[in-house]
């Protein structure tokens, strides 16, 4: 199938959009967001799978929304030997028709349209395939699902080297299949009449071994009941016992349970005891605080004392030293300022001569930007005769490289015929004669027709077909292009163009260097700037001399200003550093003297503090002492103590009369005899109730006849096996059948998956690397991806190469089925995750595809398809 034309109208947002599709290879339908890219390509299957009456959400979805019409679809197309235009309006005045030119005329309307065109689809076209290959905005990286795709199938088997199935083959397969599927699923998983016969089956199994466990249970119940009855005299026995050794390990219990209250309280006074001796180390210690507190203040208030007295002798030396600085900053001052205004003088003589220096640089500088002004105006005057400027140019010299590319390609496209001297000879190639030493190799290519002849031998004629006269077409058209390019630029030939374009760039170098001398003289003024600072310094150079003071006198020159001015600031600066060495002293001085005193007023205010504190620390010491002497405190301590170590023996005494009765032992020991006993007690009751069991199932089971059961229930078995036996025979049969048959087949299936192997290996290698391999799989997806024996699953890759890898696999189909008429290849923005340079290698496979099939492209990015080769390319707006 071949598309032509196609046209939308009403069509959601879009008014009106038509593609005329090139003949053969890609057409790129290009355009931005909502330009109706996408609407086109969704078109298609809309107008062949959905009559003019239809109601369905994906009709009701391309109901314009800016106008009241009916959305409608043409188009022009050709499929195996119909030619025909489609036409369908839905929604409102709905209306089919199809007008066929080929083989032969037909003109149909309405739902006998619709069908129609259904048949013709149907006859020529795998549409199943069709639409498993178009590639839908947002889609591109996925695979598409070909295994039931019987047109693929068949050309697959034809580059394989086989044979198309035959019709009564498959029929046999499919009787086997549907006997096989009487007993299993497709899964393979058994049936509900097999799995119930085996159940069945397997019940009866069960109920003959149930009745035979319930004859075993019965003979081990009567074993069991006399082994219970002796039991139970031995467990009463050791209850008895184990009763006796309890009460005594209770009796001990009752002394140890006495000793350990005793050793209690004992512990109880020790703690008592303990607390009051704490007590009075902390009443002792806290009296030492005290008295150690007042020794302290005590001495801290005769230290600052002392210091006070050698606070105030420094202070009286620090304010003499103050003084005498002050007296000596002064003067230093004074001289200080003489030499700054003499400074001050010296630079300005110094700039009068710099002002008078400068005043001549400006006025050279801007006599130079005068001139380049004068220059860039005659320059300016050339620019307006000469348009030939870079860009045109360029154009040229695309249009003259465009020329040379053409006659290029067909020197190297056109045929060529290689000849090789074998001896001296000579011959006539075009009638100009050609001599050939023996061993010289020559090329001769042939653009249309040459005529190669040997004098008196032979005559041979060699036209290049088809190709070459494309490509002679492609040289005149480049000759003509050149020819127009020259005449817009106004000159004869491309070295005329270069030689204005010359005397342009030399006129555009003037006007250029006019901005660049104004910006070298200029810098960083204007030149109304510049003007007025030349005429400023016209008018103050003069006007210093006459009022500059007489003394000191003026120096003659430039040279002499600069050096009295160097010797005044040197002055100035030995005076203004005397003077900062001064300021310093002085304002060290000035901080000695408020360190001292500073200090001297702390040792007042903290001599006053401490006294408080002394008083307050004696104060605290005597009402302690009015309140307990300190002979009392360490007497209390010392009954304390006493006290401590008496309980502390009494606690001792306790734990050696407990430790003689080894309490853990008895304990042990006596809920050892407690835990036996319960035991003893709970095995009693388990053997009673078991014994109680078994004796009620005697009496049940002794009376079901289970000889008889046992007897029914394996003549049911008998049957069942039987039956179950002759339908598994036929199962099994069915399954073998199937199975080899199906193994057979897939066979056919695994060696015909080698052409699309090869096909996409060869796209591939065009993107990837020589090593490029990919893994397909029976259902015709690509599993995995190998490069220089790395092998990596589909699944895994990254989002472009699966994209790539996807297109590589519907261009290598569209490939295969074309030989038999085939499809085209509708792609809608594809190749958004693929990077700049493999870009560029994709439209190689894409120009490679579009030799044996037609390729449609609908993309808002063009840039992506910058390297398809030849292709149609329609803009849509």
């Amino acid at each position: 199938m071949k598309f032509i034309r196609l046209r939308v109208a009403n069509y959601r947002g879009v008014t009106a959009a038509e593609v005329t599709f090139g003949p053969a290879g890609i057409t790129l339908v290009q355009g931005p967001n909502e330009a109706g890219k996408t609407s086109l390509g969704e078109a298609i299957g809309l107008l062949f799978d959905y009559l003019d009456s239809s109601k369905h959400r994906n009709i009701e979805a391309i109901k314009p929304v800016h106008r009241d019409e009916g959305p409608e679809i043409e188009l022009q197309a050709e499929s195996g030997p119909y030619a025909f235009t489609y036409f369908k309006r839905f929604l409102k005045k709905p209306e089919t028709t199809l007008t066929v030119t080929r083989p032969k005329s037909e003109n149909r309307t309405g739902r006998e349209a619709h069908e129609r065109a259904e048949a013709i689809l149907r006859e020529t076209l795998d549409i199943d395939l069709w639409k498993a290959l178009i590639i839908q905005q947002g889609d591109a990286i996925h695979q598409p699902n070909l295994t039931k795709q019987a047109s693929l199938s068949r050309a697959l088997d034809k580059a394989a080297g086989g044979r198309p199935a035959d019709p009564r083959e498959e029929g046999l397969f499919d009787a086997v299949l549907e006997e096989y599927l009487r007993y299993y699923t497709e899964r393979g998983t058994e049936r509900k009449d097999l799995a119930e016969a085996r159940k069945a089956l397997t019940d009866a199994y069960a109920e003959v071994a149930r009745i035979q466990k319930a004859i075993r249970d019965l003979d081990h119940d009567i074993e069991r009941a006399a082994s219970l009855q002796r039991e139970l005299g031995q467990i009463k026995k050791q209850e008895e016992e184990l009763t006796k050794e309890r009460a005594a390990h209770t009796a001990s219990l009752e002394e140890i349970g006495i000793l350990e209250n005793a050793l209690s309280e004992a512990r109880l006074k020790l703690k008592s005891a303990q607390q009051s001796e704490q007590i009075a180390h902390r009443d002792k210690e806290a009296r030492q605080g005290l008295i150690g507190a007042a020794d302290k203040a005590a001495k801290a208030h005769a230290d600052i004392e002392e210091s006070g007295v050698m606070s105030l002798a420094a202070l009286n030396q620090a304010e003499s030293k103050l003084k005498d600085a002050q007296t000596a900053f002064d003067e230093s001052d004074r001289k200080r300022k003489g030499a700054d205004a003499l400074a001050v003088l010296r630079r300005a003589d110094f700039d009068y001569y710099n002002n008078r220096l400068h005043f001549e640089q400006l006025r050279e500088r801007k006599s130079r930007i005068d001139h380049a002004r004068k220059n860039a105006a005659q320059a300016e005057e050339i620019l307006a005769r000469n348009s030939v400027d870079s860009r045109a140019l360029k154009s040229i010299q695309d249009a003259e490289r465009g020329l040379l590319t053409a006659n290029a390609q067909l020197q190297t496209g056109a045929p060529s015929v290689l000849l090789r001297g074998l001896a001296d000879c000579h011959l006539s190639v075009d009638d100009a004669e050609v001599s050939l030493s023996k061993g010289e190799v020559r090329t001769i290519s042939v653009a249309d027709t040459s005529r190669l002849s040997i004098p008196g031998v032979l005559d041979i004629e060699i036209t290049a077909g088809a190709s070459a006269e494309g490509l002679t077409r492609k040289v005149e058209a480049a000759r003509r292009a050149l020819g127009d390019a020259c005449a817009k630029a106004g000159v004869s030939t491309p070295d005329d163009a270069r030689k204005a374009c010359d005397d342009r760039r030399e006129a555009m170098r003037h006007v250029e260097s006019k901005a660049q001398a104004e910006k070298e003289n200029l810098r960083d003024l204007t030149y109304e700037e510049l003007d007025r600072r030349l005429r400023g310094l016209e008018q103050s150079v003069p006007e210093y001399l006459a009022r500059r003071v007489a003394e000191p006198p003026m120096c003659p020159d430039l040279e002499s200003a600069k050096k009295e001015r160097a010797r005044a600031e040197a002055l100035h600066h030995e005076t203004v550093s005397q003077w900062e060495s001064d300021r310093e002293q002085l304002d060290a001085a000035r901080s000695v003297r408020d360190v001292w005193n500073t200090k001297h007023q702390e040792s007042r205010v903290q001599l006053d503090l401490l006294a408080k504190d002394l008083k307050n620390a004696c104060d605290n010491l005597e009402r302690a002492r009015q309140s307990v002497t300190d002979d009392a405190l360490e007497t209390s301590l010392t009954n304390a103590v006493q006290a401590v170590a008496s309980e502390e023996a009494g606690v001792r005494a306790a734990e050696t009369s407990l430790k003689a009765k080894n309490p853990d032992k008895v304990k042990a020991l006596a809920e050892t005899a407690k835990g036996s006993l319960h035991t003893a007690q709970n095995r009693r009751n388990a053997a009673h109730t078991e014994l109680t069991e078994v004796q009620t199932r005697l009496k049940i089971h002794g009376e079901e006849g289970l000889h008889e059961k046992l007897h029914g229930a394996q003549t049911r078995l008998d049957h069942l096996a039987a039956d179950h036996a002759s339908l598994l025979r036929r199962a099994s049969s069915a399954k073998c059948l199937f199975e080899t048959m199906r193994e057979e087949r897939d066979k056919a299936r695994r060696a015909y998956v080698a052409p699309l192997k090869e096909k996409i290996e060869h796209l591939g290698r065009l993107v990837f690397d020589d090593s490029f391999q990919v893994d397909i799989s029976e259902d015709l997806l690509i599993v995995s991806r190998t490069m220089n024996d790395i092998t990596v699953p589909f699944d895994c890759l990254s989002g472009g190469t699966r994209e790539q890898l996807s297109l590589i696999f519907r261009s290598a189909c569209s490939m295969i089925v074309a030989k038999d008429g085939g499809a085209p290849l509708i792609l809608d923005d594809t190749l958004g995750y693929t990077d700049p340079g493999r870009l560029r290698l994709m439209g190689a496979v894409l120009a490679k595809a579009a030799k044996e099939c037609q390729i449609v492209i609908f993309t808002c990015v063009p840039d992506r398809y910058g390297n398809v080769g030849e292709a149609t390319v329609v803009a849509l707006t």
